[in-house]
């Protein structure tokens, strides 16, 4: 067995939770503080946690201005100058300059792109804190926008096209077209709507050197067609997952610490999604929505993280999606009959077992299972 193997999962389970401990967080992490989420858009900038407001409506339509188009701070101050040497209107004036404008833009509190910090877990006396919004904050970040918000379909849709026969085939284009979208909504109220939801993550680095890293989850949703999805405004920063610092990499349990860190983070961020539904307030009248994680973007590291299996080509079962062994992996013969899913309910029944080492899996409950 390899140096990595062992590395990365064939440690004692009784020490599994040897050197970090949960830490209980004042408000618990509690996901859906409202089961009404407010996306009308005169929620946009009024809905305010504190008296700060612009003193104006020019003031305010000049900050948008300057958000919008990303001015410098220069050309911003040049239209100051402009509107306050020409403008009629003795009550509607400009801030001093734009430098003013975004200080009193970041003074103002709107409650759903507010983040907050969580004590997940502390390894080795150090404590590791998650910064993170709820995912139904996030949703409401993106649905408030009225530009996302006309595209977005929230009914189940199958599409169909006429082949060269003339016959009806189906067509898959959008989430809200796949028959996992008719699943999710059979298993509702036929009354509510699948609200689909997407998560990606990726560890990456914010300088040159590499010497700084950060891990940043975002999210977007299903229902938003993927031509407007792609689009860099209908992606919402959710949270940044903490890492446990490099020096702690030499102890012997540091695999284990890394994972249980990374679904406990993942278990708060998933809390909403657990949960179940709530109202949708909008413009066009109130909706009954389910969220459903649909799918989980990032790289292959990501993957192994994810589903708790060895991120190693020498154990046993490589494979984060089945439990084909090493030598059969590169087997263009294989018979599929002979292989097997990694399913939330085959992998608990591995790790209740005992059998998780013979599977290539860490022995951690993963709160994924429960959204299956």
């Amino acid at each position: 067995m390899s140096s990595s193997s062992k590395e990365e999962g064939y440690q004692d389970e009784k020490n599994d939770d040897k050197n970090y401990d949960i830490i209980e967080t004042i408000d618990n992490y509690s996901g859906i503080q409202s089961n009404i989420i407010d996306v009308r858009s005169a929620q946009k900038v009024q809905e305010t946690s504190n008296s700060t407001s612009f003193p104006n409506p020019a003031y305010e339509a000049f900050v948008q201005l300057v958000t919008k188009h990303k001015l410098a701070d220069s050309v911003a101050n040049d239209i100051i100058h402009l509107f306050n040497n020409f403008h009629m209107d003795p009550t509607a004036t400009l801030p001093s300059n734009a430098k003013a404008a975004r200080a009193l833009l970041d003074s103002i509190k709107i409650p759903h792109i507010l983040y907050k910090k969580t004590i997940v877990m502390e390894y080795n006396q150090i404590q590791y804190t998650l910064h993170h919004r709820t995912i139904v904050d996030a949703i409401k970040e993106l649905l408030s926008n009225k530009e996302i918000f006309k595209y977005c379909v929230l009914d189940y849709n199958p599409e169909y096209i006429t082949n060269d026969k003339g016959e009806q085939e189906r067509c898959y284009s959008e989430l809200y077209n796949s028959e996992w979208w008719g699943r999710a909504q059979r298993s509702i109220n036929e009354n509510a709507k699948v609200l689909s939801i997407i998560i990606y993550s990726d560890a990456t680095t914010c300088d040159m050197l590499g010497k700084t890293s950060k891990h940043p989850v975002f999210l977007t949703l299903g229902n938003i067609p993927s031509w407007r999805r792609n689009k860099p405004d209908a992606k919402a920063l959710l949270a940044y997952l903490p890492k446990i610092v490099d020096k702690q990499k030499k102890q012997a349990d540091f695999v284990l610490a890394k994972h249980h860190l990374f679904h406990r983070s993942m278990k708060i961020l998933l809390e909403p999604i657990i949960s179940g539904g709530f109202d949708l307030q909008t413009d066009n009248g109130i909706y009954w929505c389910y969220p459903f994680l649909s799918i989980l973007l990032g790289d292959l590291p990501e993957h192994y993280s994810i589903t708790l299996t060895y991120n190693s080509a020498n154990c046993k079962m490589p494979c984060h999606i089945c439990t084909i062994p090493k030598d059969e992996l590169n087997n263009p013969l294989i018979d599929d009959s002979t292989i097997q899913i990694r399913t939330p309910e085959a992998m608990q029944y591995v790790l209740e077992n005992g059998i998780s080492e013979e599977y290539s899996l860490h022995k951690i409950e993963n709160p994924f299972w429960k959204l299956s």
